[in-house]
């Protein structure tokens, strides 16, 4: 009798035991996405709920890393700051890789071929059939400011005048208003917008330039680099980055099989 009594004391405090270690175990920490919440397709606002390529990206890239998501919906001005501070872990939002912001942060491996292309009104669309003819205009070009967009204008189009603009749809709400001829936007935004206004604007078919888009993250963290890359390869190989980028970006594949631009 005592013998039993003893075994079923024992008993009683491994489940005890293992059910305070079960207790104890920390909770993963959120992972902190910033996002630009007025930037489609990439992120935006569609019957109250925060949607788009981005925000789908986000989503799957937290239940691989079986962390909870918290998106910070941060302006495009901020972001590369709120990574740097550590406010955030990930920026999702459109981001091009380039030199110089590669020696303020890390990025990811890139996600999508893109580049440049240029939004016209329907009536100008015989005007500017090549590259070559948007960087030779004298007229107004419209940009998003602080993006590689409004680099590469000030680069290659030098005679235009330059109008910088917030986020594009103030650049496409200018083009509308004919004070400015020519939007230069990142191709996916650029189709998007000319895509929900086919009978007014008009997109040029073929990349100002060459791009490739990727995922911000903080320069310190080679761990998150390492294992954001690692989803990145499996969702290659199992077609998760397939769907996302089809759910909207149905012309994807043409982006990354375009040739090079000279």
């Amino acid at each position: 009798m005592l013998r039993a009594t003893v075994l079923a004391c024992l008993g009683v405090l491994t489940v005890a035991g293992c059910a305070a270690r079960r207790a104890a175990a920390p909770r993963p920490a959120p992972l902190r996405v910033a996002v630009t919440p007025d930037h489609p397709p990439y992120a935006f606002r569609r019957g109250g709920q925060l949607v788009g390529l981005e925000v789908d990206f986000a989503r799957e890239l937290a239940a691989a890393l079986g962390r909870p998501l918290d998106l910070v919906q941060t302006p495009w001005t901020d972001l590369i700051p709120a990574l740097r501070a550590h406010r955030v872990a990930v920026v999702m939002a459109g981001m091009t890789i380039t030199r110089a912001r590669q020696l303020q942060i890390g990025f990811s491996a890139p996600y999508l071929r893109s580049g440049l292309l240029a939004v016209v009104r329907s009536e100008d669309v015989a005007r500017f059939r090549t590259a070559r003819s948007v960087l030779a205009t004298t007229d107004g070009i419209g940009v998003v400011a602080g993006t590689t967009g409004e680099r590469f204008v000030r680069e290659h189009a030098r005679d235009a005048q330059l109008f910088p603009y917030v986020n594009a749809q103030a650049a496409i709400d200018e083009l509308r208003q004919r004070r400015i001829t020519v939007a230069v936007l990142d191709a996916p935004v650029a189709v998007w917008f000319a895509s929900t206004d086919e009978g007014n604007l008009g997109v040029l078919v073929e990349l100002l330039n060459e791009e490739q888009l990727g995922w911000g993250l903080a320069p310190d963290d080679d761990r998150l680099r390492t294992d954001v890359d690692a989803v990145l390869a499996r969702w290659r190989a199992d077609g998760t980055r397939d769907r996302i980028l089809g759910r909207w970006l149905p012309y994807w594949r043409r982006l990354e099989a375009a040739p090079a631009v000279q």
